[in-house]
């Protein structure tokens, strides 16, 4: 029996999803799903076949994902915002039977355009699943089937295809709930997107331990802070530039103090952002996870342990961490099947990220090495200037990065956003960074932009800053 039918005989009336003012109970959620499912099946997909979902976000979206799992299809969600060389790499690694999007997204040019590809919109599936031919799939969840293949986030590159098994997420979600202690009066708010492991896995926690999602489609904070303030939100998820965003605005740390989990991953913290929650006494939970893990494996309470602030936190239930040449080695239930077209990961995950883990089983996390700026012979981390940078009064965002240089090898040019209204000289900002930094480390040049580039999840997306000025 499907994780949906299991909860459909036991709370058939609970809110599964809250979208804006329209509310869904698992009942009328699954009743789009026999839609969805019943279409699909007329489209002629099998089990174990794959469908692209291009769809903005939503409770469309949900029950799409959904209708593909009631039928053992797997589903590969994807952005909009996929340019055509990462189309061409999806469709190439995927090898899908169809692609559902929305009437919108299929008048105006796609990335897949150009292919054989059968694109069928969203809208018209209800009209195809009518009739009286009677359409039925042998189907039964098997915890070893594939479920998804989710893109990973990376911000250059084209992105890896990840499998992800029922089984892993399954155990996930266990280790969630066993870390969080799911309420069935939790609702959890979703402002990452569902094409993103950080989205689809509360969708599927939720599903598996009884509570509701509140659906915000693309983070704003002052929609998401509204939403926080009107509705009965008690569990969020956000990287760290959507905690600082919404903690500025007027309102934003009284909401999130009546919250009972923060969920803070994507990145690495900054001090002070993290002094700031341990300060206000926020629940905050720092997150370390990816794609190929199945959203996090390793957690900390922050108010727990506010000395371990450093650190990334513990594994979960069934997840070892370890490290080989200086890298994160991580094994366990949760880990991917593998990359689509290319060898079974066979439950380890090589995270290329660099880090330690102590004899408390604590972990943490360097830069990545693709980070590290070599100027003058000196190894600057990017990730520390930035949070010297953020740290100061009149930027209000920050993104530095090393570019080739004669003299220097490399030097340190620093993106920022101003707040005009406490706007500093070049000179001035040297002076307050060498409160926190070295002189080697303080950028040679500040370069002025109305925005730093960010992608969905709210990482810096560093190929697209050259462009800007």
């Amino acid at each position: 029996m499907s994780w949906l039918q299991t909860q459909v005989r036991k709370n058939p009336h609970k809110l599964f999803i809250q979208e804006g003012k329209k509310q869904y109970s698992v009942a009328e959620v699954i009743g789009m799903v026999a839609v969805y499912s019943r279409a699909l099946l007329k489209k002629g997909v099998n089990p174990k076949d794959r469908i692209i979902i291009l769809l903005p976000g939503g409770i469309d979206m949900v029950e799409l994902i959904l209708a593909c799992f009631e039928i053992g299809v797997v589903a590969v969600p994807i952005s909009s915002n996929l340019t055509r060389t990462e189309g061409d790499a999806v469709i190439e690694k995927t090898q899908p039977q169809l692609i559902i999007t929305n009437r919108q997204q299929k008048q105006i040019h796609s990335p897949f355009s150009h292919f054989p590809v059968p694109v069928v919109s969203i809208e018209e599936l209800p009209s195809i699943a009518q009739g009286c031919v009677e359409i039925k799939t042998p189907y039964t969840m098997e915890l070893n089937d594939v479920a998804a293949i989710i893109l990973t986030s990376g911000t250059t590159g084209t992105p890896k295809a990840v499998q992800l098994t029922y089984g892993n997420f399954e155990a996930s979600c266990n280790n969630w709930n066993e870390f969080l202690q799911f309420q069935p009066e939790d609702q959890f708010l979703c402002c990452l997107p569902l094409h993103h492991i950080g989205g689809l896995a509360v969708m599927l926690r939720a599903l598996l331990f009884n509570f509701s999602v509140n659906l915000v489609s693309a983070f704003e904070e002052k929609l998401v802070l509204d939403t926080i303030v009107k509705f009965p939100v008690s569990i969020i998820s956000l990287v760290p530039t959507m905690l600082k965003r919404i903690l500025d605005l007027d309102g934003g740390l009284d909401a999130l103090k009546k919250l009972r989990w923060i969920l803070l991953g994507g990145g690495p913290s900054p001090e002070y952002l993290l002094d700031i929650c341990i300060k206000e006494k926020l629940n905050i939970v720092k997150v370390y996870g990816m794609t190929e893990t199945c959203s996090g494996t390793v957690g900390l309470n922050l108010l727990d342990e506010p000395h371990n602030k450093f650190y990334a936190g513990r594994p979960f239930t069934g997840a070892k961490v370890w490290t080989e040449n200086e890298e994160l080695h991580i094994s366990g239930p949760m880990v991917m099947r593998g990359y689509a077209g290319e060898e079974n990961a066979n439950g380890i995950h090589n995270s290329h990220d660099l880090g330690r883990v102590n004899e408390d089983g604590l972990v943490f996390l360097d830069i990545r090495r693709k980070d590290l700026i070599v100027t003058g012979g000196e190894n600057v981390n990017p990730i520390e200037v930035e949070e010297a940078l953020m740290s100061l009064d009149g930027i209000t965002d920050a993104a530095v990065v090393g570019i080739d240089d004669e003299e220097w090898g490399q030097k340190v040019i620093a993106y920022i956003v101003m707040n005009y209204e406490l706007r500093i000289t070049n000179d001035e900002l040297k002076r307050k960074l060498l409160i926190s930094l070295s002189p080697y480390k303080l950028p040679k040049e500040f370069v002025s932009v109305p925005s730093i580039p960010r992608n969905e999840l709210g990482k810096i997306e560093y190929g697209e800053l050259s462009t800007m000025v």
